[in-house]
């Protein structure tokens, strides 16, 4: 683990739940929903956060990977093939939180709940729908 990486994230695309809900992707406009399943990111433990439009048609993708306990950045082109991937575990948001979490730390809806409370106390609105 490397607070390296969550801060290049951070750098990159924001704060969590920063970005948008929705966006223009294969043909029109895209929810949080539609670019996961674009993305075959089926998994119950799969929770998206948000979405950016970039420059030159391209976009990025960040959820919370429960299985692997990171925040994760797909950055991918018009088509939807992936360009870069960026991961981060979630303890680099969530510090102390995280490891006294115990048990929980299995838990992929509790963990996106603490990291949506410690964004909202951080000021950092977490609007972006779960899915």
């Amino acid at each position: 683990m490397s607070i390296e990486d969550k801060e290049l994230i951070e750098a990159r695309f924001g704060p969590l739940w920063s970005g948008k809900t929705e966006i223009s992707f294969q043909g029109g406009v895209r929810t949080l929903r539609d670019v996961k399943h674009a993305l075959d990111l089926t998994g119950e433990d799969v929770m998206s956060i948000d979405l950016h439009e970039l420059p030159g048609g391209t976009f990025a993708f960040r959820f919370y990977d429960g299985d692997d306990r990171r925040i994760v950045v797909l950055v991918c082109d018009a088509d939807g093939g992936i360009l870069e991937e960026f991961r981060a575990h979630i303890a680099e948001w969530l510090g102390e939180l995280y490891y006294e979490s115990g048990a929980l730390a299995y838990d992929a809806d509790a963990m996106l709940h603490l990291l949506r409370k410690k964004s909202e106390e951080d000021g950092v609105s977490a609007g972006a729908d779960r899915c």
